[in-house]
């Protein structure tokens, strides 16, 4: 530097050891809030024997033509549907969060199992949604309406 020159902000060896330490906080700082949001965004976890949660599967409901076909009944399960299903099985969550589903291979019985029960990572719902509920999203998922 010659004479006159005044040294800039970070020109300096100590500022530019406070600067980087500052910024390494705060992107740690920044990552652990995301990290806790992500958290609490997530689906919650499926209860556990210790929650005092019934043990074991849900017991099979009987379908019929005519629930399957009812609009409300199709119309509930896509309220359901949208609320708790579309964030890893929708069309936008392709590739990766969750297999895509293929309802022309499917019968009304194996739709409620995986609902109700969960499947490898999938959590059961069947302690947060009724059955109706529940058969709902499998009149949605097996209808004409169903996007995907």
């Amino acid at each position: 530097m010659g004479p006159g020159t005044e040294p800039g902000p970070i020109s300096h060896p100590m500022r530019q050891s406070t600067t980087l330490g500052l910024v390494t906080t705060v992107s740690i700082a920044m990552w652990a809030v995301l990290a806790t949001i992500g958290a609490a965004q997530s689906p919650p976890a499926a209860p556990g024997p210790a929650s005092g949660a019934p043990n074991g599967p849900a017991p099979p409901v009987e379908f019929t033509p005519e629930f399957l076909g009812d609009p409300k009944n199709v119309q509930r399960g896509r309220t359901v549907w949208q609320a708790r299903c579309q964030f890893c099985h929708g069309k936008t969550a392709y590739p990766g969060k969750a297999p895509r589903l293929q309802p022309y291979r499917y019968t009304p019985a194996f739709v409620y199992d995986r609902v109700a029960n969960g499947f490898q990572g999938m959590p059961p719902w069947r302690h947060e949604f009724s059955v109706d509920d529940l058969k709902s999203v499998v009149a949605y998922v097996l209808s004409r309406e169903f996007p995907n």
